[in-house]
């Protein structure tokens, strides 16, 4: 069992979805890169600012929410960054919710649980058993 949990505050509001389409380059590679990229929450230098970030439990792929948004993943996680951190066009990837305060971060085995300002929650379950049995349902044709 790998649990990630922690609280990220943010005036603005936060962005949920796999962190590589929102972080600059020095941040992604400096900060998350300088950990060896594992789950964790991890302070940006400088501007008083933490992300949290977890693997998914199959890697990349698109994943599902409980109000059915999808998450597309191309680096294999699911993080929450406070929008003062996002410096990337984010419009086709993840979720923006403009709502300032504390979030709370969970996730645990690929499944991500993240409570917002409001008490409102969003869950994303990467570690679908119909996920696993679609990939080892696939065949490749090297034909």
């Amino acid at each position: 069992m790998r649990q990630t949990t922690g609280i990220i505050h943010s005036e603005k509001g936060f962005y949920i979805g796999d962190i590589c389409y929102v972080l600059n380059e020095d941040v992604y590679d400096k900060v998350w890169g300088g950990a060896d990229y594992k789950d964790g929450k991890y302070d940006v230098p400088g501007t008083g600012q933490q992300f949290i970030v977890a693997a998914t439990a199959w890697g990349d792929g698109f994943y599902e929410d409980s109000e059915h948004h999808e998450y597309p993943v191309d680096a294999g996680n699911i993080g929450l960054v406070p929008l003062e951190l996002v410096e990337r066009p984010y419009s086709q990837h993840g979720r923006v919710i403009e709502e300032p305060g504390d979030a709370t971060y969970t996730a645990e085995d690929g499944v991500f649980i993240i409570t917002l300002p409001s008490g409102k929650t969003v869950s994303i379950d990467t570690n679908d058993e119909n996920f696993e049995e679609a990939i080892n349902g696939l065949q490749i044709n090297n034909g």
